[in-house]
């Protein structure tokens, strides 16, 4: 399979190939581009971005994952923070989900408010 990697302005088009568990990179030009392949084949992750409501405000609060969460559970975070509601004051960077659908990462607030 063709990718191209996302790490650096470069864009490498890599080859990946995937046989049994042994993954083969080739056309990257660096370590994380090869990092990148690698994960993407076993293991895709994604950053989730959104927006949590503020009990007695019209105004939603910003938030995002702290870390990649794997692919399959995108949707179980996002529902996660469907039901959520915060209570003010809130500080960049605090807790507003732990361990967001069970993924052991934790959903931080991104303003203050």
């Amino acid at each position: 399979m063709k990718m191209i990697c996302i790490n650096c302005p470069k864009g490498c088009e890599m080859d990946v190939e995937k046989v049994g568990d042994d993954v083969r990179v080739t056309g990257h030009s660096c370590p994380r581009g090869e990092a990148y392949a690698r994960a993407e084949v076993t293991n895709p992750t994604r950053m989730v971005t959104g927006l949590v409501r503020v009990a007695g405000m019209r105004k939603p609060l910003p938030v995002k994952t702290r870390t990649a969460v794997p692919k399959g559970s995108i949707d179980a975070v996002l529902f996660a923070l469907h039901q959520a509601t915060v209570q003010l004051p809130v500080k960049i960077g605090d807790v507003i989900i732990p361990d967001a659908a069970g993924t052991g990462v934790d959903v931080v607030a991104t303003a203050n408010m």
